[in-house]
């Protein structure tokens, strides 16, 4: 077979196409997630080069327009428009607020993203949107997904909803708030603890099987709020609360990721190889299993293969998306983590195995793309420095540029405000402002000009 590269601009027509036209029928089963959809086909252009910030902007204006919509009055977001209901159903009318159709943390995540990409994130209630979020908590330290009519929190307690919990938080400068109206910090902590398992990785949720996605979800949550133990360091699973890391392992850890590693082996290999030995299997582990590892891990090896594939799972097969989630975890917990990884192999892979003719990524090889597999293919790639992709920051999984542009919002949104009167009416000035000292010094009235 021979060699290819990445097709970008095949991958740029694909994405273009995902933006601009109608997408397949089976999609219509995801209207609830369009929010989620709308992340990765506006984050895939942005690392293609071609992102929201070279549309027209009146393209741009529709786009945050169409997010708001989803904007829920009690605080967070809904998965689409569709799934809000109009203004009057919250009006107070004696009963109380209603939770109608209740906003959910993955679809705030995912707007507050999308608002990133198009000048919206000052539109967003700050206020309310992390005063929603702190409902959401469990006494055990686990997040929901949403918040019932009945008030109880409803969803599963596993990772995804830390590494989304606290990724709002940090996008809305929650982290910055004062102590008494922030998340239960510790608590989380103890939650992720407890679903780290015997081999290194982490699971659901404690005592569950390990997983890579999960993995990374609890490594993304630890890095947001500050939790993970430093390289340079060596393991302390007994500390003072207040800086206790989330991984109880960190060296097992790393290990159970690069063992996710597999070589893949296509059909013309197999083909070639048939006569020569039947019983072979055209998936095998190329490193040992985690837990085996005292010190450094190894890089992968011992055997030499053409294509490495990743898992998500001991035993079980390879798939695009495990490239992301296994390559962004070695990334968070040092960046020169991912040379354990065969880059080479695992590019080769993606390239020759999973990328489609017509542009983006399949689940496995001869799959067509999808959106979900075609986005997290390229953010394996900009993990591993693809040329020709630009720089991910494998916390928010969206380009370092991106990042730089919510760290400006974050900034903006630490800045307090002020109150003052003039001619009998009430204003707000923010304490950067110009003008802030010369309407403080007046008394709370602006100088005379």
């Amino acid at each position: 077979m021979t060699e290819r590269t990445l097709e970008k601009e095949k991958h740029i027509k694909y994405w273009q196409r995902c933006l601009k036209s109608l997408l397949p029928t089976f999609y219509t089963s995801t209207d609830s997630s369009r929010m989620t959809l709308a992340f990765f086909i506006l984050s895939a252009l942005d690392l293609l080069g071609v992102g929201p910030s070279t549309f027209p902007k009146e393209d741009r204006t529709r786009i945050r327009e169409w997010i708001l919509k989803s904007q829920h009055p009690n605080g967070g977001f809904c998965g689409s428009p569709n799934h809000r209901f109009p203004d009057q159903y919250y009006v107070d009318v004696g009963n109380g607020i209603q939770q109608m159709d209740p906003a959910n943390l993955p679809a705030t995540f995912f707007a507050l993203l999308c608002l990133s990409f198009v000048e919206g994130l000052d539109k967003v209630n700050r206020k309310k949107c992390l005063e929603w979020l702190k409902t959401l908590q469990r006494n055990d330290g686990s997040f929901g997904e949403l918040v019932a009519q009945d008030g109880s929190i409803e969803g599963g307690r596993d990772m995804r909803y830390c590494q989304t919990g606290m990724a709002v938080r940090w996008i809305l400068g929650g982290d910055a708030a004062d102590q008494q109206n922030d998340v239960d910090v510790e608590g989380l902590v103890d939650h992720i603890r407890a679903g780290q398992t015997y081999d290194g990785g982490f699971s659901e949720s404690s005592e569950h099987e390990a997983h890579a996605g999960y993995t990374y979800c609890a490594i993304a949550a630890l890095s947001l709020i500050d939790r993970l133990p430093s390289p340079s360091k060596k393991d302390v699973v007994s500390q003072t609360a207040s800086s206790r890391p989330g991984l109880t392992d960190r060296t097992a850890t790393i290990g159970w990721l690069v063992s996710r590693q597999v070589g893949y082996l296509d059909d013309d290999e197999d083909d070639d190889e048939e006569d020569e030995d039947d019983t072979k299997e055209p998936q095998r582990p190329v490193v040992n299993l985690a837990g085996v590892y005292k010190d450094d891990p190894p890089a992968a090896g011992p055997e030499e293969h053409e294509y490495v594939g990743l898992n998500g799972r001991c035993n079980k097969p390879v798939d695009t998306c495990y490239s992301f989630w296994v390559s962004a975890s070695l990334s968070l917990l040092g960046k020169d983590n991912t040379s354990l990884l065969d880059i080479e192999a695992i590019r080769k892979f993606l390239f020759n195995q999973t990328q489609h003719d017509i542009g983006g990524f399949g689940k496995v090889p001869g799959n067509p793309p999808d959106i979900y597999h075609s986005y997290l293919g390229l953010a394996a790639l900009a993990v591993m420095e693809e040329p020709g992709i630009n720089s991910l920051d494998p916390v928010l999984c969206i380009s370092t540029q991106q990042k730089e542009i919510i760290d400006a919002f974050r900034r903006r949104a630490a800045v307090p405000t002020r109150i003052y009167w003039k001619h009998g009416y009430c204003f707000s000035i923010r304490e950067d402002d110009p003008e802030f000292d010369k309407i403080m010094a007046s008394n709370g009235e602006p100088p005379n000009i």
